[in-house]
């Protein structure tokens, strides 16, 4: 539950687009539009933006919109929820709300609507405190389209009984037409947070918002307890959307280029105007009531088999509470205090706690979590031993006297405040749903969100502050950490019982339930279950929702202005573009040359060697630097399939960094010293870094074990994927976490220094740089200067290709053993790459399939939050389920899609909306500092992209059909098709002989490997 500072993530277009905006340039003070007075206009310079803030004269909601030359609109409807017990109640009313509508009263618009839209995204969230329903697209006719359908479903929707079932909870036979076969929980919510409390870190999170914010809303658990979400009856979730969905509680907010009267009007006219005012003073947060004496308090959770030390899967959290979220000035100074004291290795309890190894590495709640009414600081440690607890407390009282003592450092200030003045004029795609999201709590609390977008004006105020009393930041130190009384330690430690406890208190409130029901109430449960499958089993008319077309689509890609140039015999791609002031950098170093057992450690280098310093400079020197004049020099993998050849592919290190244009000589001077003077020798600090990646890696399995399963399953068929799977798959994670194990890791830092003496020059780069006209001269001349004492020579100008040998096995599978409470299940075949005509058919076959047959099999009938297919460049064709409660029946689901395409009468319409789910992808907006990245990184030129289109506005029933029958039918031969599954032990799997599984049981492994070579 980590939170960034408000607007910390947020972009801007360049200047000169803001006169555009003719729209709202008559807008005034006290207008009336629509039934909307106008109550602020206000010019925000440094985003490049008019914020305009409204209220509904008959309801009293609150609009807010953002006037801003960007074609990514945005629009949302939120409401303050504040629930009183852990049921789930406005989570559960969340999904029942999106089921269907007065207008659109089919079933699960939501999710039939995504896929007639060319949304760039939809959603909908469940906060503490908040209900939002956030949707952006680029295409007006779709805006509408959408918010037609978000704002019947909210104001209007059905709440259908039948629907809070599937939803929300039930009870109801293992397979509802069997009678004999036994009752269980069951429903999509009620699953979906068994599968959030996964993870152990989530456990710690939510339980630590409840105890430091025990009196309201905070204080119990608003996605729902899956202990409790049974308590929750229909006629509930009725009331409080009477109460909570009223306009009068309602923040509506849009953003981008479109006209603001039309927003109004349609919601005036349609939801509004016969809306009456009532009190909404009942859904506020109170202050919470501080406390006199600090408390603790220590919880339980599950082993985590992946953890490298068994000692160490302890977690504690110092968390203080401090001022209101409405104090904006107040909470910029605490962010920034908290980025002092937190990031990076230059902070006070880095050093204190991850320096001196009695942490692995900070929590994934570590910061400042200023979203809720009363803001908190937090410390979170994992990998701790439970027998330092204490003595963690007491490093924690010693830092921050000796913080007070020492005061903080003038230049790490400015690194902060260099961090946030960059991240204004860094432009993201998504602008409008960052802003969205990050208002969201302050407004939701009533907050002056007019002002937070100031930012400019905090940190002015934060200098005067600064200057008028230089030791204002001890003063917030001593006033908010050291002498504060409402303070919380909260500690956490693994029970091996911990699951088998869940799974008895799940068994126990199901016989309590079950204790009390007559026969003819048991009978009940057998007939709703029928009524829900037959409800499930209807064809229904979706064609009442609205649905663009393909002729609404734009006819050609967004071409962008780019060239093909030589600095220095090194080949870089320019992109001349709108940056606002911001340069972008970004390399691909060729790796193909390594030995195979140095490839293996290339995730590993790219991690550490942008941490460790370099021969000049000490490793806190070398941050303090790299953050005071850019936004960081990053590292990753490259490894891309050939777009024309599913073996061969590129294999290397993506290098990426931005700063401002008068910083660019500073990024280029810190580039030259990473690659020429490049220093992986302290050990101390190495063995650190290594526990605080195996650590992080650790942590997030359990959120996308979809992903983990798809690239387990494709490494069974395909050699790319197989590469990917070793290098940042579970395989990779567990190789980590044998090698955190290590006690002497001297001879694996000599490894990672020999592939430093490799690749680090310019004998295999190739680069790109997006920068504006006016930097253009300036820039590259000195680009030429750094690329002039690179070490090396370029010896190749093309793409340099690995090429893989196929895997031998046709049919292989694999269950990864971990201790979770639901599943993640995936299939895989191999198919054809990019280029292969077949390659587009079988890409708008996985949006089809994914629509029309598993949503319904996998989320709906199966109960699992999430299930799909997706095609991978490389030509892996995947199912996945995600938090799913089921394991042979998804596989069952997953084995009959070609029985029930060859039943199925594929209509124009649900072809066409399966093109239009893949345009939502292709057509999506891109910044200007990324413009280009699919023909640096992919190879993929705006031609390749507007051929690839066309290919799929031309796609046919005919060729569906042919490449599913193909690659799909239970009856073809020879296809390569790999499975896997995640989830505790599972005898069934095993009856599947056919599929050829094996077991890798983290809970007890070493080291095992897959063998399919």
């Amino acid at each position: 539950m980590k939170t960034q500072l408000k607007l910390n993530n947020f972009s801007v277009s360049s200047s000169k687009n803001f006169l555009k905006l003719s729209n709202v340039v008559n807008i005034k003070e006290g207008q009336i539009l629509e039934g909307f007075m106008v109550e602020q206009v206000t010019l925000i310079k440094e985003m490049n933006l008019t914020a305009i803030k409204l209220g509904h004269l008959n309801s009293g909601a609150q609009y807010l919109h953002i006037s801003r030359d960007d074609s990514n609109n945005v629009f949302c409807i939120g409401f303050r929820t504040t629930p009183k017990d852990s049921s789930g109640l406005p989570h559960i009313l969340e999904h029942l709300t999106l089921c269907g509508s007065e207008r659109f009263p089919c079933r699960d618009p939501f999710f039939k609507i995504k896929r007639k839209s060319l949304a760039t995204f939809m959603n909908a969230m469940t906060a503490p405190d908040y209900t939002i329903y956030p949707f952006s697209t680029q295409n007006l006719q779709d805006f509408k389209n959408l918010q037609s359908v978000y704002l019947d479903s909210v104001f209007k929707p059905k709440l259908r009984e039948i629907d809070f079932y599937q939803e929300g909870w039930r009870m109801e036979h293992t397979d509802p037409n069997d009678k004999k076969t036994p009752i269980i929980f069951k429903g999509i919510v009620y699953n979906e947070m068994k599968g959030v409390f996964n993870n152990n870190q989530n456990i710690f999170v939510v339980r630590l918002l409840n105890l430091i914010l025990p009196s309201h809303t905070y204080g119990i658990i608003s996605g729902g307890d899956p202990l409790h979400i049974p308590n929750l009856k229909y006629q509930d979730l009725i009331d409080f959307h009477s109460r909570y969905y009223h306009p009068s509680n309602a923040r509506f907010y849009s953003y981008g280029n479109f006209p603001l009267e039309d927003h109004l009007k349609f919601i005036n006219d349609r939801y509004l105007f016969l809306s009456n005012k009532i009190n909404t003073s009942t859904t506020k947060v109170p202050s919470e009531i501080r406390w006199t004496t600090p408390k603790k308090e220590h919880i339980s959770c599950r082993p985590d088999p992946l953890i490298a030390n068994p000692n160490r899967q302890n977690s504690i959290a110092i968390a203080s509470l401090c001022t209101d979220i409405n104090d904006i000035q107040e909470t910029f100074n605490i962010y920034i205090l908290s980025q002092l004291l937190l990031d990076g290795p230059n902070s006070a309890f880095y050093k204190s706690f991850i320096d001196s190894n009695i942490s692995t590495g900070f929590g994934p709640m570590t910061g400042y979590e200023s979203q809720c009414k009363d803001t908190v600081f937090i410390l979170s440690l994992q990998g701790v031993q439970k027998k330092d607890f204490e003595k963690i407390e007491q490093i924690y009282k010693e830092t921050l006297i000796k913080v007070i003592e020492d005061d903080f450092n003038e230049e790490h200030i400015d690194t902060v405040i260099h961090g946030i003045e960059l991240q204004i004029k860094h432009q993201t795609s998504n602008f409008g749903l960052n802003l969205l999201f990050n208002l969201s709590p302050l407004w939701n609390h009533d907050g002056d969100i007019i002002k937070s977008l100031k930012i400019n004006e905090a940190i002015s105020n934060f200098k005067e502050i600064i200057k008028k009393d230089p030791k204002y930041l001890t003063f917030l130190v001593k006033k908010y950490l050291l002498q504060n009384n409402h303070k919380l330690t909260l500690t956490m430690s693994p029970c091996h019982d911990f699951e088998k406890q869940f799974i008895e208190a799940e068994k126990n409130l199901l016989e309590l339930k079950l204790k009390n029901l007559i026969p003819e109430q048991l009978d009940e449960i057998y007939e709703k279950g029928q009524i829900l499958f037959s409800e499930q089993q209807k064809e229904e008319d979706i064609n009442i929702l609205p649905s663009l077309k393909i002729k609404d689509l734009k006819t050609d890609v967004d071409r962008y202005e780019i060239s093909d140039i030589e600095v220095s015999n090194v080949p870089v791609q320019l992109s001349i573009q709108p940056t606002n002031g911001v340069c972008y950098y970004y390399g691909i170093l060729n790796t193909s040359q390594l030995a195979d057992d140095l490839k293996h450690l290339l995730p590993i280098f790219n991690d550490v060697i942008i941490k460790m310093g370099t021969e000049k400079y000490d490793y806190r020197t070398w941050n303090r630097m790299v953050q005071l004049k850019t936004g960081g020099l990053y590292f990753s993998n490259h490894i891309v399939e050939n777009k024309n050849n599913a073996y061969t592919y590129e294999e290397g290190i993506f290098i990426h960094s931005y700063c401002l244009n008068q910083n660019v000589k500073e990024m280029w001077n810190l580039w030259e010293e990473l690659f020429n003077q490049f220093k992986l020798t302290d050990l101390q600090r190495f063995e650190t870094l290594i526990k605080i990646s195996a650590a992080k890696l650790t942590n997030g399995i359990a959120e996308a074990g979809h992903l983990y399963a798809m690239s387990s399953a494709a490494s069974l068929v395909s050699p790319v994927a197989r590469l990917k799977e070793k290098v940042s798959g579970l395989e990779f994670i567990n190789r980590m976490k044998l090698i955190a194990q290590s006690k002497d890791m001297s001879l694996l830092l000599e490894q990672l220094q020999q592939i430093g003496k490799q690749v680090l020059k310019k004998s295999h780069l190739r680069s790109a740089i997006n920068l504006t006209k006016e930097s253009k001269h300036d820039i590259l001349s000195s680009m030429e200067s750094f690329y002039g004492v690179l070490k090396g020579y370029p010896i190749e100008k093309d793409i340099i290709f690995t090429t893989s040998n196929p895997i031998k096995l046709n049919n292989a599978a694999v269950h990864h053993i971990l201790p979770y409470a639901v599943n993640y299940a995936s299939k895989a075949i191999l198919t054809v790459p990019y280029c292969h005509p077949e390659h587009v058919p079988l890409q708008v076959l996985s949006k089809l399939i994914s629509s029309i047959y598993l949503h319904s099999e996998i989320r709906e009938k199966g109960g699992a939050y999430g299930g799909g297919a997706k095609l991978a460049s490389d030509g892996s064709f995947m199912y996945y389920s995600y938090r799913d409660p089921n394991s042979t029946r998804t596989f069952d689901i997953f084995d009959k899609t070609w029985e029930f395409l060859s039943k199925h009468n594929i209509t124009e319409n649900e072809i066409v909306e399966a093109k239009l789910e893949m345009f939502q992808t292709i057509d999506a907006p891109i910044a200007p500092g990324s413009r280009g990245l699919a023909k640096f990184k992919y190879g993929l030129t705006d031609d390749d992209v507007q051929h690839h289109r066309q290919q799929i506005k031309n796609v046919s029933k005919e060729q569906l059909m042919d490449v599913a029958e193909k690659y799909l039918s239970p009856n073809i031969k020879n296809l390569k098709i790999g499975r896997a599954f995640i989830g505790s032990h599972n005898s069934d799997l095993k009856s599947r002989n056919d599929e050829n599984w094996i077991t890798l049981n983290h809970e007890q492994i070493e080291a095992q490997a897959i063998n399919i070579s």
